[in-house]
């Protein structure tokens, strides 16, 4: 019943005596249900069933439901670069490269292939963020 991710000693389980009408049972017994989960700080409450096994079942459901999508969007791996978030183009039918951090500006294809144009293409990097 309890999903994989989440640990029973994070769930705090509270009883206590419902409200409103339900006669001698309800005043006197703990059966309605709140259920905190610490980590999220999310809470779950139940008092519509007369035991508290009824009221624990209700109290978790609430609360798993909320639980669930939280998971799992924590679960999701970041999304892959996009082709706006590219830092450098290498165009070759133009023979030149781009970065996409240094704006304007571009290189010969075969000096940064060949390893002599890369340097210039840093130290324009290095000064473009000093200047930020």
């Amino acid at each position: 019943m309890w999903p994989e991710d989440v640990r029973k000693k994070d769930v705090k389980v509270q009883y206590y005596r419902g409200s409103g009408s339900g006669g001698q049972n309800r005043n006197k017994r703990d059966t309605a249900c709140r259920m905190t989960h610490s980590p999220t700080g999310l809470m779950a409450t139940a008092e519509e069933h007369k035991t508290q096994r009824g009221n624990w079942k209700a109290a978790w459901k609430r609360l798993s439901s909320k639980l669930v999508p939280l998971m799992k969007a924590a679960a999701q791996p970041e999304r892959p670069a996009s082709s706006t978030e590219r830092v450098r183009t290498y165009h070759e039918p133009r023979q030149q490269v781009k970065d996409e951090r240094i704006k304007g500006k571009t290189w010969n294809y075969r000096d940064v292939l060949e390893g002599k144009g890369l340097d210039s293409i840093l130290e324009e990097l290095r000064v473009e963020t000093e200047v930020e």
